[in-house]
């Protein structure tokens, strides 16, 4: 399958669900660690999610295993202390595409996790619009989980409306309002269809090899796409006067990198996710990029009058 096919798919069907074996994500392979337990009854699905979208991915999973007579913990990583990762049977960890690749802040969370020793392990992946990097990052992640000795059993990917927030604050509303419609029903029905999947691999013992890809999409993983978006970011900084201090900059930020007193953002350590700026209620927090002023998600929905769906499967 060349990428203009699997970009059309995804597309089309707002959402594709890598089993193992897909070309693209991860193929079955032997040499990964065996499946300690392949009776699961306790699980654990992490996520990453700054506007919500892997989020409702991750509950969609969480809901399908528990469905299934599983035990399930279900959060956001950054309300997991990663010593506090023990006692699972099998976990599933999700991110959005950030930049062709895994985000820098989920990488260290992963590395500070206790060894996995043949905990069955899945990885998911959200992407915008119609995604780039998406098959690179998924087959990362799993492999991250790997490399802690986790046995991978496949990924998922879910498509959605962009949240880089530059694109429609320069003018280009368009290209993401294509996709408002996402996610929808399908997508969380399919969501749950890659967790009954994920689980039925596990009782049977089977794992995948979450080799990597390469080309032009390791390539661009590899590039420095965050020190080039920053060099386009300026007069990064919150408007006191607008401000309502519901803290919920400081609580998406990644890098703790927000003083929400003095009004100011640590360029230095900032990673340009743009969760702040997404998820600032009014407009108080303040960029500028190529010299356009920024707006939120939150100000597109409404701007827009678009209600994302809530998983009802």
């Amino acid at each position: 399958m060349d990428r203009r096919t699997f970009v059309k798919g995804i597309v089309s069907g707002g959402v594709i669900m890598a089993v193992p074996g897909l070309t693209g994500c991860a193929g079955r392979g032997s040499k990964v660690p065996r499946i300690a337990n392949t009776n699961p009854s306790r699980a654990l699905v992490a996520w990453y999610s700054q506007t919500g979208h892997t989020a409702r991915i991750g509950r969609v999973i969480a809901d399908a295993w528990r469905k299934a007579g599983l035990v399930v913990d279900a959060r956001d990583y950054r309300d997991i202390q990663p010593s506090a990762v023990t006692g699972y049977d099998l976990i599933a960890v999700g991110t959005p595409v950030f930049y062709m690749n895994v985000p820098d802040n989920l990488r260290d969370w992963l590395a500070a996790l206790p060894p996995l020793d043949g905990v069955a392990a899945a990885s998911f992946v959200t992407f915008g619009g119609h995604g780039d990097g998406q098959e690179y990052t998924c087959a990362r992640l799993l492999s991250l989980l790997a490399d802690k000795g986790a046995a991978p059993v496949g990924s998922g990917m879910s498509g959605n409306m962009s949240t880089f927030a530059p694109t429609w604050s320069s003018g280009n509303s368009a290209r993401t309002l294509k996709y408002r419609h996402l996610p929808d029903q399908d997508t969380f029905r399919l969501a749950a269809g890659f967790a009954d999947r994920m689980l039925a691999a596990v009782r049977r013992g089977e794992t995948v090899n979450p080799s990597g890809l390469f080309g032009f999409q390791a390539i661009g993983a590899a590039l420095p796409q965050v020190a080039l978006t920053k060099l386009a970011m300026s007069d990064h900084h919150i408007d006191l006067k607008t401000c309502i201090r519901c803290e919920l900059c400081v609580e998406k930020c990644p890098t703790d990198s927000i003083a929400l007193g003095a009004g100011t953002v640590d360029g230095r350590t900032c990673l340009a996710c743009f969760g702040c700026v997404n998820n600032c209620p009014t407009g108080a927090m303040r960029m500028r990029f190529a010299g356009h002023d920024v707006w939120g998600f939150s100000e597109l929905l409404k701007r827009n009058d678009i209600k994302i769906q809530e998983p009802t499967v």
